[in-house]
Formats: structure tokens, C-alpha cells, sequence
């Protein structure tokens, strides 16, 4: 359930706690600070906010009692009462008669503040007015102080006890923001030591591992967009390093198929060279030898040329109207007079089409059979040699199988899907170059079909794939699109 909570969901709270808390402990903070004033001013260890009125009261009566002899200028001893006490006689326009000085000034109104007590910064002002002749002549301002603080500063211990409680709303707040915001911060640092922890891990070169343990929704989500760019790149970085050892093998073998019709080429002008001025020297088998190496050279030539078009990934057709069947029978002739001198092999197409023309790139279907059928003649001695040719109807797609089946030596691969490998060689590929199966696997794959091969159960072997109409696929590119 704590996984599912959310940073905004966790400010949220963050602010209800800290506003609740304070407020909590505030009430007990001045439960206290009002316990500790009733005990001690009950027990006259302090003085109460109002301790000084009631001097004020006193000293009252006795300006009341004694109005004629304090008009006359004889003031009542206030130091008798307290020492913090003062006291002014002033006319009732406000100007000083007797006693202290300075204690109402100009801005007070002195008859609206007759019978009053006024109460300013941290003092009260109490003002009792003298009759004279039964008229008010005179009015006695006391001044006492009136506060807790200033009625206490003697002692700074419960001064500092109550300014504490006094302000700890403020401290409770700063307290419980300081708390709740680290317990927060807390489990947010852990989040993004986890993250950083894992880029970290990126930087350096290592995918084998899953970010975990994250919590709160938003991190969650960044949690499995890191374990999904993490597995993206750690299969990324496994083909790029099976591209890089495959393109090594390629350049090697590349270099290892060019040498050796060269040093050929090379062994045999050399030969010439030196046998040029021989009695009945005869330099037509040398010639032969070196025109059959440069073919083997220009086939080399031409299936990388033929490979880097079809393994680019905007690789496109060039599609045309194929009358597919009579395609294939002119290629049946093709292969038929190859072998009209080896009786024991017989060259047989079956051939079952719904259709008299297709949208195909014939180059490139012909490519793949040539390879097919010229592999079959290779390896087959005697026997037959089958092509069978179907279509089919698959929802908007119009496939097209394939299936050539022969009577020859068979694979020796237990694992054919070997023979597809670029560059592939073996003891019966030995003078090959190990492209043409390859090739043929990508033009079917651009074709969006599949290719595969195994062996017959009564000897020899058989490769099916199957291709799609261009024209009803939509995912095929045609150079026509473009």
C-alpha cells in the first residue's frame, strides 16, 4: 500500500502533520505556561500579569479620602505600596502640578480619560480625577507596570520558561517541518541513490542487473522505464557485439576468399612467366584456371554487392506484373538441359497456381530459387530433383510456398539453421563462399516470409520458404512508395 502513494499525496500530509502536531503540542505547551502561573503566583513565587492593580486600587481610595490635601500639592507616599509605582497630579488641560514628571503626555485627552485605566506597552495609566469646590480641578495619573515579563524580571529563569512557552507555537512548527521534511527527504534520497546507483551501473558498461525496491508511484513508473531502457540496451549492446563479431568473421573470410583465387591467379602468370619460351608450351589450361578464379572473384563481388542491398534496412522492392508459372517453366528448361546428359537425374516442378500473374520482384524471387535449385545439382548425383509451387489465400496476404526437395547427399548439420549463417563454410561448402543461403534468407525476409531446411527421412534434402504478394502486403516497401 505505501508503494502506492504519491510525492504530491506525500506533501500533502507532510503539511497536515506539521499543522496538526503544532497545533497538539501548542495546547499542551500553554496548559503548562497556565499550570505554572496559577501555582506559582498562588504560592507568590511570581508576580501575575495584573499583580500591580491592585496597589492601583488602594492608592484609589486614599486620593479619594485625601482630594483637598493632594490638590494643595501634599501627595500620598505611593513608595509605601511599591517602589515601580509613580504618580503625576496634572490640570485637566494636562499640565504637570506635582509629583513625578512625564507621565501623560500631549496626546492624551485627559477627560476622556478620567475613572479609566489605559493600558500602554507594557504599563497602565490609571487616572483618578480631584474635586475641588465640587468641580473636578486636578486628576492624579498612576502608572504601574502590567505584564508578566516585566512584572517578573527578577527572575530570569521564569521569564525564560514563559517566553518559551509562550512562542513555542513557532518552535513546534520548525521543529515538526525539520522532522517530517528529513523523514521525507529521507525516503525520496533513497529513491534517487537507487537511480543513481543504477546510472552508474549504465555509464559503465553493465546491463546485467534491475533497478528494485523504489517506492511511491511516480518513482515506481521510473523504475520500470529504467528496467525497460536496461534491457533494451543490454540486447542492443548483445547484437551490436554479435554484429561486430560476425562482421570480423565476414572481413576475415572475405579476405581469406579473395587471397586464395589470387594467389591462383598470381601462382599461374608466375608459371606462364616462366614457361612462356618452352617448346610446345601450351597456355590454354592456365588461362582456364585463371578465367575460372577471376569468376569466382566477380561472384564474391557480386554477392556483397547483392548482400549490402538486401541487409539495409530500406531495402525496397521493384515490383512488376510476373506471369509466375511461365517464370518457372523456362527456369524448368533452364535446369533441365544442365543435367541432359545425366540420365539418372530427373528435374520435376510441380506447379499449383490460383493465379496467372503476381506482383513479385522477379531478380530477387529468381535469386533465391537459382541458389536452391544450383545447391540441389550440386550435391545431387542421382535421383530427382522437385520443385513444388503453391499459393494460398491468408486474410488480405497472398502467400506464395516453395518447397525443393532433392535426392542428394543430405545436410550434415543436426542444427541447419547453421546453413543461413553469412559466410558459413563446412567440408561440402569448402569452395563456396557461404553467401547464397543467406542472400536467399533475406530477400525472403524482405518479402515478409521465412525460409528452412532439415533433411528427408529417405535421404537427401529439402528448403521450403514461403513469400507474400507485394501488392497485398502492406509492410513490404516498393520503390514505387518512394
Amino acid at each position: 500500500m505505501k508503494n502506492n502513494k504519491t510525492i504530491k499525496r506525500d506533501f500533502y500530509l507532510l503539511v497536515v502533520k506539521v499543522v496538526l502536531a503544532t497545533i497538539v503540542s501548542s495546547a499542551l505547551a500553554y496548559l503548562c505556561l497556565i499550570y505554572l502561573i496559577v501555582t506559582f503566583t498562588g504560592n507568590h513565587m511570581v508576580k501575575s500579569t495584573d499583580y500591580f492593580v491592585r496597589y492601583l486600587d488602594l492608592i484609589e481610595k486614599k486620593v479619594k479620602e485625601n482630594e483637598e490635601a493632594i490638590f494643595m500639592g501634599r501627595l500620598i507616599p505611593i513608595d509605601r505600596y511599591s517602589r515601580k509605582i509613580q504618580g503625576e497630579v496634572v490640570d485637566v488641560s494636562g499640565h504637570h502640578l506635582y509629583g513625578d514628571r512625564g507621565i501623560v503626555n500631549d496626546k492624551v485627552d485627559i477627560s476622556e480619560a478620567i475613572n479609566r485605566d489605559i493600558v500602554k506597552g507594557s504599563y497602565v495609566y490609571r487616572f483618578v480625577p480631584i474635586k475641588h469646590d465640587n468641580a473636578i480641578q486636578a486628576v492624579y495619573v498612576l502608572k504601574a507596570p502590567f505584564g508578566f515579563m516585566i512584572n517578573n524580571r527578577d527572575h530570569f529563569g521564569v521569564v525564560l520558561i514563559y517566553v518559551v512557552l509562550l512562542i513555542s507555537p513557532l518552535i513546534f512548527f520548525i521543529v515538526y517541518l525539520i522532522f517530517f521534511t528529513s523523514r521525507l527527504y529521507q525516503s525520496l534520497f533513497h529513491n534517487m541513490k537507487l537511480l543513481l546507483h543504477a546510472a552508474d551501473n549504465i555509464s559503465n558498461g553493465y546491463f546485467d542487473f534491475k533497478v528494485s525496491g523504489l517506492k511511491r508511484k511516480e518513482f515506481i513508473k521510473i523504475q520500470d522505464s529504467f528496467n525497460t531502457m536496461i534491457s533494451a540496451l543490454k540486447e542492443m549492446v548483445e547484437s551490436l557485439s554479435k554484429v561486430d563479431d560476425e562482421r570480423k568473421i565476414m572481413v576475415s573470410s572475405i579476405a581469406h576468399d579473395i587471397r586464395t583465387p589470387l594467389t591462383v591467379i598470381q601462382g599461374q602468370m608466375d608459371l606462364i612467366d616462366d614457361l612462356k619460351d618452352a617448346d610446345h608450351f601450351d597456355i590454354t589450361p592456365h588461362l582456364d584456371l585463371i578465367r575460372k578464379n577471376c569468376r569466382k572473384m566477380r561472384m564474391l563481388t557480386d554477392n556483397l554487392s547483392l548482400l549490402y542491398k538486401v541487409e539495409n534496412p530500406h531495402f525496397l522492392f521493384n515490383p512488376q506484373q510476373v506471369d509466375l508459372y511461365q517464370l518457372l517453366m523456362e527456369k524448368k528448361k533452364e535446369i533441365s538441359a544442365l543435367v541432359s546428359n545425366q540420365k539418372q537425374i530427373n528435374i520435376s516442378f510441380d506447379v499449383d497456381l490460383r493465379k496467372t500473374f503476381y506482383i513479385l520482384d522477379e531478380p530477387m524471387l529468381m535469386r533465391v530459387l537459382d541458389n536452391l535449385l544450383y545447391n540441389s545439382l550440386r550435391f545431387t548425383k542421382s535421383g530427382e530433383i522437385k520443385l513444388k509451387v503453391y499459393d494460398e489465400a491468408d486474410g488480405q496476404n497472398h502467400k506464395i510456398y516453395f518447397k525443393c526437395s532433392d535426392t542428394g547427399t543430405g545436410f550434415k548439420e543436426t542444427d541447419t539453421s547453421l546453413l543461413f549463417r553469412p559466410f558459413y563454410q563446412n567440408e561440402q561448402y569448402k569452395d563456396h563462399f557461404g553467401l547464397g543461403l543467406y542472400i536467399a534468407k533475406q530477400i525472403v525476409k524482405n518479402y515478409g516470409g521465412e525460409i528452412w531446411a532439415y533433411n528427408n527421412e529417405s535421404g537427401g534434402a529439402t528448403v521450403e520458404f514461403y513469400i507474400k504478394e507485394i501488392s497485398n502486403d502492406p509492410h513490404i516497401k516498393r520503390k514505387n512508395e518512394t
